[in-house]
Order: structure tokens, then sequence, then C-alpha cells
């Protein structure tokens, strides 16, 4: 451990899915009893070339084979090249470090390298499944969308829940909406520029409330006054010292409109052997 920030043994010393290991199957069975309706939300933006993309990455591209008989029949298959962190994706816990040391301590020299990860990769995360709470910031602020370097306090977190009448638990997954997403379309390049987002008050927040993983619907969860930033402070410390998963690019849209603030959350990595993130389709159901 390097500070009082650190879940680093916690759950073993050989322990590579983190936050993941407060999901228990009773808070599972706890959360599916929040459907109600049976109504599914996709929180995913489309996967496609001109889809949300830190800017400096190289766009995802797909092209499709197909073969045709008219006279019998055809098939088609698609070729794809693409970031793992593309789109709407999860972050795996090798994903940032500092001082040489993925979360848990894990050597980056050993784990680390161009073939992936060999330690903390995503295919440690099967799936993430439990009660996702949906704190609508731009609501509670009363504004269509917070502004570029905007920043969400541990003080707004708290604030935002009581306003909405919902309890932070244990095992939560927590999705916070700043309106960002909607200028994505309006506003590209502003979109790409910086964007709102948690302070560097809320780690030592999310690690009291035992939060599993955080989304919001920007590029990288955390405050940003200009993209690329120079450092990630929050990624460092939530990602490597605490090991809680990040969720980027949601779209969060229709919960905050449908005032829908508790959720049995669902979302499954591809098991992506070494892989260092992973596109996700995640799914709020209630």
């Amino acid at each position: 451990m390097t500070n009082q920030l650190s879940n680093w043994g916690r759950w073993g010393p050989e322990d590579e899915q983190g936050a993941l290991n407060l999901i228990t199957p009773d808070l599972i069975k706890q959360a599916a009893d929040l459907v109600r309706t049976g109504k599914v939300y996709s929180l995913a933006m489309p996967l496609e070339a001109e889809g949300p993309q830190w800017p400096s990455r190289h766009k995802t591209w797909k092209t499709t084979r197909y073969g045709n008989d008219p006279t019998d029949g055809g098939w088609a298959d698609d070729i794809v090249s693409m970031h793992s962190h593309s789109g709407t994706h999860i972050d795996a816990l090798c994903h940032v470090w500092y001082h040489n040391q993925l979360y848990n301590g894990f050597d980056v020299t050993e784990h680390i390298s161009s073939d992936g990860g060999t330690r903390n990769a995503i295919e440690n995360v099967p799936a993430i499944v439990g009660r996702g709470v949906l704190l609508d910031i731009a609501g509670w602020k009363r504004v269509d969308h917070l502004h570029v370097g905007e920043p969400i306090s541990a003080a707004d977190l708290d604030a935002c829940a009581a306003s909405q009448n919902v309890e932070i638990h244990a095992g939560d997954i927590l999705l916070v909406q700043t309106g960002w997403m909607k200028l994505f379309e309006r506003d590209r390049e502003r979109f790409n520029s910086g964007e709102p987002g948690l302070d560097m008050s809320t780690p030592i927040w999310l690690q009291q409330h035992d939060i599993v993983a955080v989304g919001a619907d920007n590029h990288a969860v955390e405050v940003l006054e200009t993209i690329p930033p120079d450092k990630l402070p929050f990624h460092r410390v939530v990602i490597r010292d605490l090991g809680i998963y990040l969720l980027e690019n949601l779209n969060l849209e229709q919960l905050a409109t449908d005032r829908v603030y508790e959720i049995l959350f669902v979302v499954t990595p591809l098991p992506l052997t070494s892989g260092v993130g992973s596109p996700v389709n995640p799914l709020a159901i209630v």
C-alpha cells in the first residue's frame, strides 16, 4: 500500500478483481428485486467510426465481406479493427498505474507488455451485476449539461443523492449523469476539448461507500480542463489504488429523463485474454 486510499491486500495478495469482490450473490438477488416492469435500457453509444472516442485514438474501423448466389443463398462476415477502449467501454485494473505498480502491487515490468496484461486483465471480470444508482447531477443542478472543467465533488454526490431520495450502499455501481453526451452530436469539438467530471474529493467517498464501479457520460469520468490532460489523477487512484472499475462514454439520457435512479445493472466485458479494457453494452433493467 502507498497511502490510506488503498484496497491492496484487502482480498488477498493474489487478488486481481478488486472491488468486484464486494458483490455477493445476496447483493445480486437484492438488486434483482428492483425489477418491477422488465423494461431494459441500453446504456451504450453506437460502436462505429464516428462514435465517441478519445481524440488521439484511431477510429473504429469495420468492413463486411459477403458472398451471394441469387439462385441459392449467401453469407456475410464483419472485420473490425478497434481500440479496446472504443465507444462505451470498461477499463481493466491494468489500464493505468504509477510507481511501476499495478493494482494490488503487481510489478508493471513483469506483467505489462505488447502482449497485454498478465495481471488484472479484463478476463478477470466475467460480469458486473448488481444495484446501479444514477445520480443525475445535471438535473439536480437544473442545467442541460455541466461545463468543460466543472468539478463534481463528494459533497455534490451526497446532495444529489439526498435530492433524489436514494441511499448509496456498499457494492453499488455508481452512474453519474453530467449531460455531457448531449454535446456529442451538437458540438463534437467542444465534447472532445475537455469535460465535467468527478474531482479528487471523490475517491475517498468511493472508498468509504465501497463502490464497485463508476460510470459517466463522458470520456474519462473525471473532470478535465483539456483533452489530452497532463495526467489522469482520478484514474490513477481509483483504478490502481482502490481497484474500482471505470465505465466511460455511457448514454444515460433516457434513464435521467425517466427519473430512474435505482436499477439492476448488468455489464459483461468481452473475455479478451490479457486485455486492458473492453467495449461493453451496459444494461439497466427496471
